[in-house]
This record gives C-alpha cells, structure tokens and sequence, in this order.
C-alpha cells in the first residue's frame, strides 16, 4: 500500500491546523444537502440523521480503539467527541476499525449518490466526488495520516 511519507507526530490536531479538513467536510455535507433537496424534502430530511448516525457508527467502532480518544483529532467531531458516547476500549486498532470508518462514511454519502446516479446530475456529481475526492486526499496525504501518533493504524506511515 501506498502510504504518505511521515511529516510529524501531532498528539492532538488543532482547528487552525484542520481547518481544511474541516471546510471540505463541511462542503461534502452542503454539496449532498443541495443534491437531494430539490428531489425530495423527505430525503432531506433523513440525510442529516444519517450523518448523526454515521457518527455514531464512527465512534463505537473505530473512534473508541483510537489514540485519539477524547482528545482533537484530524476530522471534525470524530475522537474530541467520542467520550461523550462510548467508553475507550484497549483493544487493537486496525483493518476492522477502518472498515467501520468506511461503513460510516457510507451512510454520510449513500443519499447524494443515489440522488447523483438516478436524476444524472452530471455538474453536482462532478463537484460533489471532487470535494469528497480532496477532502480524503488532503486528510491521507496531507493533515491527518502523516502527522498521526496511531501507529497501530494501517494507513499510518510507520504501521509494520
């Protein structure tokens, strides 16, 4: 796997240095908002309770096994929050946390795709993918994996 190169070892991720992380998440959010608006008020409806769901999906299996934990991490609302929900477990971090991350992320999406594929919105779709594209490059490549301290974490630099 192609992993970032390691920049540093951030014990806690500060707003002034995520902030991008965290204007691009909130465009992804926006941008599938005004997808489904249009098509169906229901639809808007639930699409931010799938959000609030998806975070508790983030935090019971993959924010509580995380470094982490309680404390500011790369993406918004994710490990400062955790604590408020479920208690930190000790065990491993690794490929099950990330494939509940990616459950997670699922349900973030899963509405502004169906939206995107079923009335072919070709110029949303276009911008939509685009900012979700930069949003997981920045986060990779960028901000949250070459300066995160989980090592235990596949996608982590030093992970063996």
């Amino acid at each position: 796997m192609l992993r970032p190169k390691r920049n540093q070892r951030i014990a806690e991720f500060s707003f002034s240095r995520n902030y991008s992380n965290a204007i691009l998440l909130g465009l992804v959010f926006a941008c599938g908002l005004a997808v489904i608006w249009p098509h169906s008020l229901l639809a808007a409806a639930a699409y931010p309770g799938l959000w609030a769901f998806s975070y508790l999906v983030i935090y019971a299996g993959t924010c509580r096994y995380c470094v982490y934990y309680g404390k500011k991490c790369p993406i918004p609302l994710e490990g400062s929050c955790v604590h408020h929900f479920f208690e930190k477990k000790e065990a491993p971090f690794g490929c099950r946390q990330l494939f509940w991350a990616t459950v997670a992320y699922g349900f973030r999406v899963i509405l502004p795709v169906i939206f995107i594929f079923k009335y072919q919105m070709a110029g949303w779709g276009t911008l939509y993918f685009s900012i979700l594209t930069l949003f997981w490059i920045i986060h990779l490549r960028f901000t949250g994996c070459p300066n995160c301290i989980n090592v235990q974490c596949p996608l982590n630099p030093e992970h063996h």
